[in-house]
C-alpha cells in the first residue's frame, strides 16, 4: 500500500531498507547517493555536538546576511509555485512568510546566544507575571531593537508556561539546553520534512534542529518545494558547508527511505495528520490498527510534529464601534484569503452568538469581503477537489473564489469540524445561549470538544470586556480554558508566525496516539521549555491596516520595507516601514 497526503508525498511500505542504501540515487540531479548523505551527516553531528557556542553564532548570522542576497529570486520563485499571474498582494504574502519571517528568526535567535555567550543568561523583554491560574506568563513580544512598539504598536504575546514552573525554576527552562556541557549532548541526525504551503517552514524548521537542538539535518523538501532547492542551498550553503545540512527532493519512495534508514535518529515533520500517522503506525489498514491498539509504532524513531488544524475565530459579543466591526470582519476574511486558505492556522469556523445584535450585519460584512477578493488559483494538491466538498460548489475550473457556508448547524456532522479543508472556505456556526457569558462557556466547549486540532484559536473582544482587573482576570481565566497551543486576542494569530519569538505549535496535552495539532513547538527564539499556551494578543483595529488585508492599497512595498527593518534595524528603516505603510 502506498499513500500520499497532500502535507508530504511520501510513501510507507513495511521499513525493509534497500540492499545497497550507499547506491541508492536519491534523484536524478543528486550525485550522492543517500547513504553517502547520511554518512556526511553523521560526520557532521558528531562536530555539531562539540560546536562552541561563538561558531553557532557565526553561522546564523552567516545565514541570516543570505537571506536579502537570495530574496528576491525566493519571492519570485515561490509566488509563480502557486499563481500564474500574481499580484501585488500575492507577492506580498511571499515577503513576509518568506524571506522576513526567516530574517526575523535569524536575527532573534543570533541575539539569543550572543546574550547567553556574553552574559550567561537571558534578559526577556518584559515583566514575568502569573495568570489567574497561577502559571507564569512570560513576556516575548514586543522586543527591543526591533521597533516593535513601534512597527505593531499595541500588540504584545505573552507565553503562559505549564503548571509548577516558577520564578525561580524558569532559568531551568529559558535555553537550558546550553547550559548543559558540551560532552552531554549526543550526535543525532534528523530528517525533516518540509512542508509545501510556506516557503520558509522547511527553513525554519532546519535552522530549529541545528541552531537550538545541534541535531544535523537531512531536509526533504516537498515536491511543490523543488523548484526553490537551488535558492535554498545558496542560503543554508553555511550550513551545508559545515557538514550539518544536505538537502534532498524526490518522490514519495524517497520518503521511505529516508524516515527508515538506520541512519536516522529522527523526524520532524511539519504537514498533516496523515502523514504522521503512516511514519508512525503505517499505511492506513488493520496491521496500523493493531499497531496502534498495542502503542507499538513502526519506527523506534523520535518523531516531533506541527500538524494542522480547523482553527475557530470567535466572536465575543458585545458593543462595538462601526469601524471596529468593519475592521474585524476583514481581519477574519483576510484569514481566510491568505495563502489561498492554505494555512494551518487559516480560519475554517466562525462562532458567534445567535442572540448578538450585529451578527447579521457582522457575518454579511465577512461574506462580503470574500466575495469581493481576487480568485486564486488551486495551487495546492487537491485544492479544488476539496473547495468542492466544502462547500458545494463546482469552481472555475483551476481558479477559487474564496466562500463561507453560514449558519451550520453545531449539533451536526459537519465535515468543517472534522477535517481541514485547506483551501479558501469558511463556516459560520452560531450558538444558543441566554446570555454573552454562557456564550463564552459553550463556545469554548464547542471549540475543545467539536473542533479538530489544537493548534490556534483567534478571539475578537469587545474594550468594554477588558477594562479592570476584574474584567481583565475573567477574560484571562476564560482564555486558559481553550485548549489551544496559541490563542490570538483581535488579531490573526497567524501573525506571530512573523514575529517569530513566540513559540508555535499545538497545545502540550497530544499524545502519539491522538496527536492532534502536533507535540512540537518550533521558533520560539527565546528558548522557552515548558510551554502551555501563547496569548496573542493586538487592539481591536490598527492604522494603517495589515498589508494582507485585501483593502490594503500598498502591500508589496511594505513587505520589502519590513524585511529590510528585520535586516537593518534602524531609524531610516522604520522610516521607509511607515513612509510605505
Amino acid at each position: 500500500m502506498t499513500f500520499e497526503p497532500t502535507g508530504n508525498a511520501l510513501s510507507l511500505q513495511p521499513p525493509v531498507l534497500c540492499e545497497s542504501t550507499n547506491t541508492t540515487t536519491v534523484e536524478s540531479g543528486d550525485a550522492l547517493s543517500l547513504g553517502v548523505l547520511l554518512e556526511e551527516l553523521v560526520a557532521g553531528s558528531e562536530q555539531l555536538a562539540m560546536i562552541p557556542l561563538s561558531e553557532r553564532i557565526r553561522l546564523v548570522e552567516a545565514v541570516r546576511k543570505n537571506v536579502v542576497r537570495v530574496s528576491r529570486e525566493w519571492v519570485d520563485c515561490s509566488t509563480a509555485i502557486k499563481q500564474k499571474e500574481p499580484t501585488d498582494h500575492i507577492r506580498s504574502e511571499e515577503v513576509l512568510s518568506g524571506p522576513v519571517a526567516t530574517a526575523r528568526y535569524l536575527l532573534l535567535l543570533g541575539r539569543t546566544l550572543q546574550e547567553i555567550s556574553t552574559t550567561g543568561r537571558l534578559r526577556l523583554p518584559g515583566r514575568i507575571c502569573r495568570g489567574t491560574d497561577g502559571r507564569l506568563l512570560v513576556p516575548v513580544m514586543p522586543v527591543s531593537g526591533l521597533f516593535d512598539r513601534l512597527a505593531f504598536m499595541g500588540f504584545r504575546v505573552r507565553v503562559r508556561m505549564r503548571a509548577g514552573i516558577s520564578p525561580s525554576t524558569l532559568a531551568e527552562h529559558t535555553a537550558g539546553r546550553f547550559r548543559r556541557s558540551q560532552s552531554a549532548r549526543s550526535p543525532r541526525v534528523t530528517v525533516v520534512l518540509g512542508a509545501g504551503n510556506i516557503s520558509s517552514v522547511p527553513i525554519l524548521d532546519v535552522c530549529d534542529r541545528i541552531f537550538a537542538r545541534s541535531e544535523a539535518v537531512l531536509l526533504k523538501l516537498h515536491p511543490l518545494h523543488r523548484p526553490l532547492k537551488p535558492i535554498f542551498k545558496r542560503l543554508l550553503a553555511p550550513l551545508i558547508d559545515y557538514g550539518c545540512l544536505r538537502i534532498i527532493s524526490g518522490d514519495a519512495e524517497t520518503g521511505s527511505r529516508v524516515v527508515t534508514h538506520p541512519s536516522v535518529d529522527a523526524i520532524h515533520i511539519t504537514g498533516g495528520v496523515e502523514t504522521h500517522d503512516a511514519i508512525v503506525w503505517g499505511p492506513p489498514g488493520t496491521e496500523s490498527d493493531e499497531r496502534r491498539r498495542f502503542d507499538q509504532p513502526l519506527l523506534e524513531k523520535t518523531i516531533s510534529a506541527e500538524l494542522g488544524n480547523v482553527s475557530p475565530w470567535i466572536i465575543i459579543p458585545g458593543r462595538f464601534t462601526k469601524r471596529q466591526l468593519e475592521y474585524q470582519a476583514e481581519n477574519v476574511a483576510s484569514s481566510v484569503i491568505n495563502n489561498a486558505g492554505c494555512n494551518c492556522v487559516a480560519t475554517r469556523v466562525l462562532v458567534t452568538w445567535r442572540g448578538w445584535q450585529h451578527r447579521e450585519h457582522f457575518v454579511d460584512r465577512v461574506a462580503e469581503v470574500l466575495k469581493q477578493a481576487e480568485p486564486r488559483d488551486a495551487w495546492y494538491p487537491g485544492a479544488t477537489e476539496r473547495f468542492a466538498d466544502f462547500s458545494g460548489q463546482n469552481p472555475d475550473g483551476d481558479r477559487l473564489r474564496p466562500t463561507m457556508m453560514r449558519d451550520i448547524d453545531p449539533g451536526s456532522d459537519s465535515p468543517f469540524f472534522t477535517r481541514e479543508p485547506f483551501t479558501c472556505v469558511l463556516a459560520e456556526v452560531g450558538l444558543k445561549a441566554a446570555t454573552p457569558e454562557e456564550f463564552c462557556r459553550r463556545a469554548a466547549d464547542f471549540c475543545n470538544n467539536t473542533l479538530w486540532g489544537t493548534l490556534s484559536a483567534t478571539l475578537t473582544i469587545p474594550s468594554s470586556l477588558r477594562r479592570g482587573h476584574a474584567a481583565r482576570d475573567r477574560l484571562d481565566r476564560w482564555v486558559a480554558t481553550l485548549r489551544y497551543g496559541m490563542v490570538g486576542i483581535n488579531q490573526w494569530v497567524g501573525l506571530s508566525y512573523i514575529l517569530a519569538s513566540p513559540p508555535w505549535g499545538g497545545h502540550p496535552d497530544s499524545s502519539r496516539d491522538d496527536v492532534q495539532s502536533g507535540n512540537a513547538r518550533v521558533h520560539n527564539t527565546f528558548l522557552l521549555d515548558g510551554v502551555d499556551q501563547v496569548v496573542f494578543d493586538g487592539p481591536l483595529t490598527t492604522f494603517p491596516k495589515p498589508s494582507w488585508f485585501p483593502s490594503h492599497q500598498n502591500p508589496e512595498p511594505l513587505s520589502w520595507a519590513l524585511l529590510d527593518l528585520c535586516e537593518r534595524p534602524g531609524w531610516k528603516a522604520l522610516w521607509r516601514l511607515i513612509r510605505c505603510a
